[in-house]
């Protein structure tokens, strides 16, 4: 049985009053260290959990260095992750420790005090202590960044000369004189002669001639005297040197290698290095060019470790640092909570029964905490749950995420680590008992006196959670609950992300304690946080969320107060907002009943709603909406009593003035808070966007109370038709409201069950197709006038009506026809020819060939003419000439065809010049102003003139197609040069002679081919003999007889010089065929270029044979007589003779 008066201290295996956790819990790196800092690593070291991502970064660590040291390549850095308080700097420690095996006054070594160290580190360690003794053993310098210089190469060259055995001071200037003094070899002489006054005097050396004269007592030889020694180190060491990268370098190497050294095996841990570099682009790029030096410039033995809260590649800033720090190492809430089961939390073996039993009576309420959000319980938190007792897995993960974002905020340094918080949580709460978990607001107090001088929670709010915390009954609770909205509100910022809000529900998982008794706590909690938003502490701002009250929603509150009143003051305000929301409660309500169906052809009826007794915008269907707010009701009711229930189709929706004041209310709220978000504007503080945010809450929580109480009084209101007969009693109302439409069609549409039928649409498509009996498919095999629908079409065309006028007529009051039975009444009124169509322009139309959008547009009129048997055979007869196949009894569907066939025959019997004109049908404008039976008889009238001239056309047709090619082609002889044929052609085309008898065309092309064959053969036989002439020269000439017929053949396609093959002038078509691929002109010029092509030739000839001829014009002139001869002769040889030199020449003419 659970013992309920076990204490929670009594269940863990160390008491917590009396536990101590060394340096309270929060490690801090500095290397090498003091006595006092000795002793707090020994107590880490002792209690130090080796395992899980510790044991592993330990290793990777150690690992990644040993596989470089000493070689010649870049050491890998390592970066540390893990939010405020996850163990990253005990890590750091940690490994400063092991990394020189830190040895105590008592013997003990780092090494040694950790309790089951993994065999891979301790192998790792080995390694390492093995690779400093081939190099210069090992060192170690640690620190957190910012702690000391500001300026990272002065923080890290501080860090190293620490690790090198070298005092550091308020700047680098005592470093570097004792790195001097350290080169000339009396720096420990000095530091044992001055002990402990060494520091002192090493800071004043510009000032006190201590430090001068212990030197030279080691050392005379560095100057004449302590006056002289302290003017050269003034003037070398005058001003503290700019701390450049190159700096760092210098000077490390210095002093690592001190007394003539190898470089040892140096590890170099900066702590916080993100919080150093506060997002500044420039710091970053220092550390990154620092971690590049330190890892290629020591001979690949100096490590450098850096920590910070958030791993490379999540922050923007530090991803350029990602490429030097190839070892990352993170640690996550799992490692640091795994420490402190181990130790805060840690059960006795006999008492973890009794938790485990406690816990599993209370599952049921565990399980509810913060469910539905991230930071739920899991099934793995099951496992862990006595393990962690008296902390709630669900509380933990939440306080990590408030000590994370108060860690951005600022608050890092002063925050507890887990191991503190949870030894403070189970010493307050060890004493309660077992059953009692320590609650989600214990967190406060570890931080609200920081947290309040830096701002982060108003001096009101905390003075007021201090004031209720004093207060008898129910301050306590009311306190408590501040406290949670509080924490909550501080990471509020990504609740879409954990889904933590401060809800009622989330508040109270997080304050019950007890929880056997927790039922009390969530019943008490909405109740307190009420009262808090009246006292104006705390704000709902939606969703059943709270916030902390601000000055800013006060400001908010203070002018939704001034709204109200005036909103009071308003009824019509009340009024015309009431009527607006019953709108929408009508519209919600009514949904679906905004038409039925009516009959077997399920034809929509719409339901036109108005309010009260408002005149409706059609004859249809009408819903009047009554309300008491507005109208007399009893009135109203003696009204629908008494009206004609045979007559009368109203529908009427009487709606009671249901909760009438707490209605008022909700709307005076609701308009208040709208009046209130309209005059504050918008917020630019975090506080006045919380404010909008509440009052935004309450206009919603105002507005669904008045649609919640409108709603009810609909459903309460009564659906009557005429004589006060209630229609649906006990249906929702839009039922009921369809219920009642269905006895008012009824009324309405009095001659509907005349045309009811589902067939109107194949009926429509079957006249359409002009199928004579088309009524069938309503069941009607009479004559298509006796039917009811086309009965009423025929009383209604009176002279002429609209398809637009009919439809309305019909589909309308008391008829209610499917408009599919209008339409096909039509086309079948139409086909059968008891009905005339005209078109939109006033032309006759068949009505079947129409789409039926265009029926409205169309003009119908009652068929008066009646025609014979012999006139509508002589139709059919027409028909068959014009190649369109009537069927008997389908005369009217084809009349417009006729008349269209008829005038396109016509038209195609004759055309343009020099075709004859085409001829007129006799009777076509007859035919065109014609309809129906009108048009059927004029066409049989002019049957015996058509029969005759309709063959006569398509045969015209036919011949002109024929001489229209022969009379292409004699204008294409012409042109190529007929001329003398021009007259005749022209002739033809004047007189449009082309169809006259005999044929004009056939003389006219042959005599205009025998011109142009006689004239092409005379080119031809010119060139020829110009041809001839050519090939005789290149016969005679000697070069050209000496070219090989390959190079024959290139000159002659270079020229042009080929063979032509004489024109086929074998019939008209092929004259003109020749000479238009080579005219007349063309034949001619070529042979008057032969003889210069064959000269040309010749020439590139000769130029074959005699690369070096030469080509020369003579001069030309008329030679009369010897005188004349001889100058020209002279002239020649006075051109040609300079010439002969350089090769042959050849003159050309």
């Amino acid at each position: 049985m659970l013992n309920r008066v076990t204490l929670n201290r009594e269940v863990l295996a160390r008491d917590p009053s009396s536990y101590r956790l060394a340096d309270g819990g929060v490690a801090k790196v500095s290397f090498p260290p003091d006595d006092d800092q000795k002793a707090i690593l020994r107590e880490q070291l002792q209690t130090f959990v080796c395992e899980g991502a510790y044991a592993e970064g330990l290793r990777r660590i150690l690992e990644a260095f040993n596989g470089a040291a000493g070689r010649k390549v870049d050491t890998p850095a390592a970066w540390v992750s893990g939010f405020y308080g996850s163990g990253k700097s005990l890590l750091a420690a940690m490994l400063g420790a092991l990394w020189t095996n830190l040895r105590f006054d008592d013997g003990a070594t780092a090494e040694g005090l950790i309790h089951d160290m993994p065999g891979e580190v301790r192998a790792a360690l080995r390694e390492l202590r093995t690779k400093a003794k081939q190099f210069g053993g090992l060192a170690v310098g640690g620190s957190t960044l910012g702690l000391g210089s500001q300026h990272p190469v002065k923080a890290v060259l501080e860090v190293i000369f620490r690790a090198a055995g070298l005092p550091i001071g308020t700047d680098l200037r005592p470093s570097l004189v004792a790195l001097w003094l350290a080169e000339e070899g009396v720096l420990d002489a000095v530091r044992t002669a001055l002990d402990a006054d060494f520091e002192d005097a090493l800071g004043e050396f510009l000032l006190d001639d201590r430090l001068a004269v212990a030197a030279l007592a080691a050392k005379p030889s560095l100057a004449r005297d302590a006056d002289t020694l302290m003017d050269r180190l003034g003037k070398q060491f005058e001003r503290e040197p700019e701390p450049t990268v190159e700096l760092m370098v210098e000077k490390a190497q210095k002093a690592l290698t001190l007394g003539g050294r190898d470089i040892p095996l140096t590890l170099v841990i900066l702590d916080e290095v993100q919080q150093f570099l506060r997002q500044d682009p420039a710091l970053s790029l220092t550390i990154q060019t620092i971690a590049e030096q330190l890892a290629s410039k020591f001979k690949g033995r100096v490590l450098l470790v850096c920590t910070g809260q958030s791993a490379l590649g999540d922050v923007a800033f530090l991803s350029r640092l990602l490429g030097r720090f190839p070892v990352p190492v993170a640690l996550g809430s799992a490692d640091i909570q795994s420490v402190v089961r181990k130790t805060v939390l840690l059960k006795k073996d006999a008492a973890r029964p009794a938790v485990e039993e406690m816990l599993a009576l209370r599952s049921g309420e565990i399980d509810k905490h913060l469910d539905g959000t991230t930071l739920k319980r899991t099934e793995a938190d099951r496992s862990l749950a006595a393990a962690d007792w008296p902390i709630l897995s669900t509380r933990r993960r939440l306080w990590e995420r408030v000590l994370a974002e108060l860690d951005k905020s600022g608050l890092g340094a002063t925050l507890r680590g887990q191991l503190r918080l949870t030894l403070d949580a189970v010493r307050t709460y060890g004493d309660r008992p077992l059953g009692v978990a320590v609650p989600a607001d214990f967190l406060f107090d570890t931080f609200a006196a920081e947290a309040l001088s830096r701002q982060l929670i108003s001096r009101d709010i905390y003075d007021r959670i201090a004031a209720l915390r004093a207060q008898p009954g129910d301050g306590a609770m009311k306190a408590r609950i501040l406290v949670v909205v509080y924490l909550l509100s501080r990471i509020a910022g990504d609740a879409h992300v954990h889904g933590v809000r401060a809800t009622p529900e989330v508040i109270a998982d997080l304050l019950v304690d007890d929880l056997s008794d927790a039922a009390s706590v969530r019943a008490r909690v909405p109740n307190l946080l009420a009262a808090l938003a009246a006292e104006r502490t705390v704000i709902e701002v939606g969703d059943g969320e709270w916030r902390l009250q601000t000055k800013e929603s006060a400001d908010w509150l203070s002018a939704y107060d001034k709204a109200a009143v005036d909103e009071t003051g308003d009824p019509s305000g009340t009024a015309r907002q009431r009527a607006s929301l019953l709108e929408q409660t009508f519209d919600d309500a009514l949904t679906g009943a905004g038409q039925v169906v009516q009959g077997v052809s399920k034809v929509p009826r719409r339901i036109e709603r108005v309010i009260g007794d408002a005149k409706p915008g059609g004859d249809g269907l009408t819903l009047r909406l009554w309300n008491g707010w507005d109208h007399p009701l009893p009135s109203t009711l003696a009204d629908i009593r008494g009206a004609d229930v045979q007559k009368d189709a109203t529908l009427h929706l009487v709606v009671p003035d249901h909760r009438k004041d707490e209605l008022r209310d909700a709307i005076v709220a609701y308009r208040a808070a709208t009046t209130a978000l309209q005059r504050q504007g918008v917020p630019t503080t975090e506080g006045g966007k919380e404010a909008k945010a509440s009052m935004q809450s309450r206009l919603e929580r105002a507005e669904q109370v008045a649609k919640a109480i409108l709603r009810d009084a609909v459903e309460r209101g009564q659906v009557l038709v005429a004589g006060g007969a209630e229609v649906g009693a006990g249906l929702p109302r839009a039922d009921a409201v369809r219920e009642a439409a269905q006895c008012g069609l009824d009324r309405l549409y009095t001659e509907f069950a005349q045309a009811d039928h589902a067939g109107w649409d194949r009926v429509l498509a079957k006249a359409r197709q002009k199928v004579p009996d088309a009524m069938r498919e309503v069941g009607h095999a009479g004559e298509p006038h006796d039917h009811p629908v086309c009965k009423a079409i025929l009383r209604a065309l009176g002279g002429g009506k609209k398809g637009s006028d009919l439809r309305n007529l019909l589909t309308g009051v008391p008829y209610g026809w499917p408009r599919d039975a209008v339409d096909a009444a039509l086309v079948v009124l139409s086909n059968a020819g008891q009905v005339k169509v005209t078109g939109l322009d006033g032309k006759p139309v068949v009505l079947a060939d129409q789409n039926t959008s265009a029926y409205g547009t169309c003009t119908f009129a009652p068929e008066t003419r009646v025609v014979t048997a012999r006139e509508k055979m002589a139709v059919r007869a027409l028909g068959n000439l014009l190649n369109l196949k009537i069927a008997s009894g389908e005369e009217g569907n084809y009349l417009l065809s006729i008349v269209d066939r008829l005038a396109a025959v016509a038209a195609e019997a004759g055309g343009d010049a020099p075709a004859p004109r085409a001829p007129e049908v006799p009777g076509l404008s007859e035919f065109r102003a014609s309809t129906g039976n009108d048009l059927m008889a004029a066409l049989a009238a002019q049957h015996d003139t058509l029969k005759t001239l309709i063959p006569e056309w398509q045969s015209s047709k036919a011949e002109m197609a024929k001489r229209l090619r022969d009379w292409a082609l004699a204008g294409r002889l012409v042109a190529l040069g007929a001329e003398g044929r021009r007259a005749a052609l022209d002739a033809i085309l004047a007189g449009r002679s082309l169809l006259a008898e005999p044929n004009p065309l056939p003389p006219l092309v042959a005599a205009a081919a025998d011109d142009l064959r006689a004239r092409a053969m005379a080119a031809y036989a010119a060139w020829q003999a110009a041809w001839e002439a050519g090939e005789a020269r290149l016969r005679a000439d000697e070069s050209w007889g000496k070219i090989t017929p390959e190079k024959k053949h290139e000159l002659r396609v270079h020229h042009g010089l080929l063979s032509q093959e004489a024109p086929d002038l074998s019939d008209p078509p092929r004259v003109a065929e020749s000479l238009s691929a080579r005219g007349l002109s063309e034949w001619q010029n070529m042979a008057l270029a032969l003889p210069a092509r064959v000269d040309a030739t010749l020439d590139d000839a000769a130029k074959e044979l005699e690369p070096k001829t030469q080509t020369v014009m003579l001069p030309r002139r008329t030679l009369r007589n010897t005188a004349d001869l001889d100058a020209w002769l002279n002239e020649v040889r006075q051109q040609v003779a300079p010439l002969l030199g350089a090769g042959p020449v050849r003159p050309l003419a």
